[in-house]
């Protein structure tokens, strides 16, 4: 499976608390499960990722082109969208965020790993996130 090369960079500048982050283990893993051309929207493609992030990993600012519903599997996951409420969301609980909103806070605030699903309906050949600085918002 591969990662994507923007989801790679934005994750590299993420923030960690790294006095409870394993030494094994990377803050952030990025599998991607499944990726084909949208059946009906021919400039449109599906995308599926699974997202594990160590405890107190919190991403940067950053934007989706296309439209994300998120999956939390396991643990715990703040999120919020600029004019939006901070969800504390655990196991269980989904997220949406509209094409083109900015997403402010992306945070595993817990003591244990955090396995996000995110199913993305993104522009075909588009990044699938870019930084917030990127866009001047």
């Amino acid at each position: 499976m591969k990662t994507s090369r923007i989801l790679a960079t934005l994750l590299a500048s993420l923030t960690l608390s790294l006095s409870i982050l394993p030494a094994d283990e990377p803050p952030v893993t990025i599998t991607e499960i499944f990726k084909q051309d949208h059946p009906e929207l021919k400039d449109k493609e599906i995308v599926v990722k699974r997202i594990e992030l160590q405890p107190g990993v919190a991403a940067p600012p950053h934007v989706h082109p296309g439209m994300v519903t998120g999956y939390v599997q396991q643990g715990l996951f703040e999120f919020q969208i600029k004019g939006g409420p901070l969800l504390k969301l655990k196991a269980g609980d989904v997220f949406f965020e509209p094409a083109g909103s900015v997403h402010i806070v992306g945070k595993n605030p817990g003591a244990e790993k955090t396995i996000i699903i995110a199913f993305v309906e993104n522009p075909k050949g588009a990044p699938l996130s870019t930084p917030v600085d990127e866009h001047g918002k």
